[in-house]
């Protein structure tokens, strides 16, 4: 069955849910500063620059965020856009930088709307709620890292390989947009994030398990788009093989299932093992409504008009189990003969459409069966307004614990945290103080979360600056180093820079001990 065209009251109520997921997202935007990946991310975005306070650096073009990029393990689409839109509007607070995540996260309700086009307006308010209340996407959106846009990507490329799954191909001149607008959107998905290459894969082998009539011709269609993946991506990639050859970051000895537990933990629960009651229920019950809803699928061959919305799931279903399964295999793969860098937590986003989607198809299909079960009307419509409570308690959950603690992912905490840093150097700082960090990440992420007029030099650079005007050399120490005092006091000292004063960090109520960082000043005898 297909649903009636979308009324105008109901077109009208998906606007006001996007404009509320939208706007939750736009108050939560600020509650926190920026982590050291961020702020990495933030220096690529400005040509391998730090942050002046007026404006971005003089020369923020595309070829010095290229070059920023080139020794890097990331894909440079998000930076490009970021720096273009920097570049165009002339801002680059943390608040701008984020709300072209919010557009993302708008082009992902779009997506989902497109995909739910068929449904009714029950089961597509359920899928926009499960999908953005969710402290997990809170995490992901209000980061200013590319995760969103890849989400964006599997989201749209399920709707394009769907509708190419059933292209009659009477006319296959008349088809070729769509084959080669599928290459192109997979070449643009690897120049965001190379993961979108396995979601790519469970796609590939959806495409040639369902495919069913015109076979040859369909294959040959999509070679087409692969070529035109193939022509956008091998250039990049002979010239950039360090994108292939990821090096060996992981160094954490949790086991395999520890890291699938978590993952999983905050893709169905927003959080933790262990976080609350609440949470680990999630974590049960939502794989427990996906199994549900495929029994149902499965078992259900009669009733109508459900079986047409059964099919229907079973197509899709099948498309996103694929696309989590390939996706689940390389990380477990990857962990087990290489490092366990994939299954890091941030990385779970990859399976966060696929089973957010398995969910409201379950939803979906429950209300469907309302209509077609006589004898079960009144118990399936207890079932749903059970899972649209426990969807609406969760989402109130979601929002006040992402509240309460923004800083998931992060390594960071209410107190220690950048944006306490800067403000503490803002008080004690001299007009003529120079601030030394110890590396180029962390030198970005302060100038990002606090631009200053001050110079801010790296330890390296210390012997080649002119350091004749500096009254002070102020070094951000970061905890665990101490150890390194003796030799950078003798370094300064060779720089006439004798004397060394520690100041500890204090968080904005001035008593609070920022105890991941202090302050080492250095002055002239």
């Amino acid at each position: 069955m297909t649903a009636k065209p979308t009324s105008f009251r109901a077109r009208l109520v998906l606007l006001l849910a996007c404009v509320l997921i939208v706007t939750t997202y736009a108050l939560l935007m600020d509650l926190k500063g920026i982590s050291t990946d961020e702020g990495f991310r933030l220096w690529i975005i400005n040509g391998g620059h730090s942050f002046a306070p007026a404006e971005g650096s003089s020369d923020t073009s595309w070829a010095r965020v290229l070059e920023a990029c080139r020794p890097h393990a990331y894909q440079p689409l998000y930076f490009l856009i970021q720096n273009s839109v920097m570049r165009i509007t002339g801002g680059h607070s943390l608040i701008f930088f984020r709300s072209v995540n919010l557009a993302f996260l708008g082009l992902c309700l779009l997506g989902l709307l497109v995909l739910s086009r068929e449904w009714r307006l029950a089961p597509r308010l359920f899928l926009l709620g499960v999908f953005s209340f969710n402290a997990y996407l809170f995490m992901h959106v209000l980061q200013i890292r590319e995760y969103i846009a890849g989400v964006a990507f599997y989201i749209w490329s399920t709707w394009v390989v769907l509708e190419l799954e059933q292209r009659p191909l009477a006319r296959p001149r008349d088809e070729m947009p769509w084959f080669a607008g599928y290459g192109g959107l997979l070449a643009l998905g690897f120049y965001v994030q190379s993961w979108v290459v396995f979601p790519a894969i469970g796609q590939f082998l959806y495409l040639l398990l369902r495919r069913t009539g015109q076979r040859p011709r369909f294959y040959a269609h999509l070679a087409f788009s692969y070529a035109i993946v193939l022509a956008a991506t091998l250039p990049y990639l002979a010239s950039h093989r360090q994108k292939i050859d990821v090096g060996l970051w992981a160094s954490d000895s949790d086991s395999l299932e520890s890291h699938l537990s978590d993952g999983f933990h905050l893709v169905l629960s927003g959080h933790l093992a262990g976080q609350s009651r609440f949470t680990d229920f999630l974590f049960y019950f939502w794989p427990a409504v996906i199994a549900g809803g495929a029994f149902l699928f499965l078992w259900d061959r009669t009733s109508s008009p459900a079986p047409v919305a059964a099919a229907e799931s079973r197509r899709q279903g099948l498309l996103m189990i694929l696309c989590v399964t390939v996706s689940l295999a390389f990380q477990i793969g990857y962990t087990l003969q290489v490092e366990n860098l994939a299954v890091w937590p941030r990385y779970f986003v990859i399976h966060y459409f696929f089973l957010t989607w398995l969910i409201a198809l379950a939803f979906r299909y429950l209300w469907e069966l309302r209509g077609a079960a006589a004898g079960w009307a009144r118990r399936l419509t207890l079932a749903t307004g059970a899972l649209a409570a426990v969807l609406a308690i969760s989402a109130v959950y979601q929002i006040r614990s992402f509240r309460q603690d923004p800083f998931l992912d992060t390594g960071l905490n209410t107190v220690s945290n950048w944006r306490n840093v800067g403000a503490e150097l803002a008080r004690f700082l001299g007009p003529r103080d120079v601030v030394v960090m110890s590396d180029y990440i962390t030198q970005s992420t302060l100038t990002a979360t606090r631009p200053m007029p001050n110079a801010v030099l790296l330890l390296p650079d210390l012997e080649t600056s002119d350091l004749h005007s500096a009254d002070r050399l102020v070094y951000i120490e970061p905890d665990g180093t101490q150890t390194q005092r003796g030799e950078l006091a003798e370094r300064l000292q060779a720089l006439g820079f004798g004397a060394m004063q520690e100041r500890i960090l204090l968080a904005p109520d001035g008593k609070t001990v920022v105890p991941t960082w202090r302050a080492l000043i250095f002055q002239r005898p």
